[in-house]
């Protein structure tokens, strides 16, 4: 039986929780972007930074879980 949840190679959950994940973000430096010292360029590249070491970090643990 196929997984319905997988058909493309990647998990779709994954791929929707992240963008959700993104546009939060995204939206939250557009409405309190201003409030801090930085540009929202330099916000952006902040939050993008932090979501990578994130999902790298989470991804090491699941491998060294056994989960991967």
């Amino acid at each position: 039986m196929p997984d319905f949840g997988n058909p493309a190679g990647f998990d779709i959950a994954t791929v929707l929780t992240g963008s959700g994940i993104t546009l939060l973000l995204s939206a939250g430096i557009m409405r309190y972007g201003e409030r801090f010292q930085y540009t929202a360029a330099e916000l952006y590249g902040i939050g993008g930074a932090a979501l990578i070491v994130l999902g790298v970090v989470f991804g090491l643990i699941l491998v060294v879980a056994g989960y991967r």
